[in-house]
């Protein structure tokens, strides 16, 4: 299937507008979407082919740029030490409920968009997988795929103690 690359959307969250990167089919209907949360170093050139494989699939791909409080839009941390060092900081520097804010404004962009069918799913690596985990507790999600989930073994991140118990009681 032919897909559309790259249609950056500006969305607005709590904490000032996040880039998200959309790749769809280019093909007219109605596609299921999945939030795709990136690794420490955003929108890197292997989350891009993952979303336009997905998307080659008949999905619509959302990935947000998970340090839009950080960065400016369309900043891609180098995989090196550098990078590294700058995105680890990031996201221990970064609150949770950001983070959690962003999940919700992707979703609800996906399920307004009029090319989507409203079935919608969540898949990251790395901290993506952390944060892919943390949106498949939103009703809406349907399914996740959490990939190398970082500290996800460690429980709650800090603030969080309540939220995942009450999340999963009502699933």
């Amino acid at each position: 299937m032919i897909v559309i690359g790259d249609e950056p959307a500006e969305l607005s969250t709590p904490y000032g507008p996040m880039r998200t990167h959309i790749v769809r089919p280019a093909a007219p209907g109605k596609y299921p979407g999945i939030v795709f949360f990136t690794e420490i170093f955003q929108v890197a050139g292997p989350i891009r082919r993952t979303a336009a494989m997905l998307a080659g699939r008949g999905y619509i791909v959302a990935i947000p740029e998970i340090y839009h409080e950080f960065e400016a839009a369309g900043t891609v941390l180098a995989y090196d030490q550098a990078g590294s060092d700058r995105g680890n900081a990031w996201k221990t520097t970064k609150e949770l409920a950001s983070f959690d804010a962003d999940a919700l404004a992707v979703l609800d962009h996906l399920k307004s968009r009029p090319d989507c069918t409203g079935q919608l799913g969540a898949l990251g690596i790395c901290i993506g997988g952390h944060l892919a985990f943390r949106a498949a507790m939103n009703p809406d999600v349907l399914g996740a795929a959490c990939f190398y989930a970082t500290d996800i073994h460690k429980g709650p991140w800090q603030g969080d103690e309540g939220r995942f118990t009450a999340a999963c009681q009502g699933h």
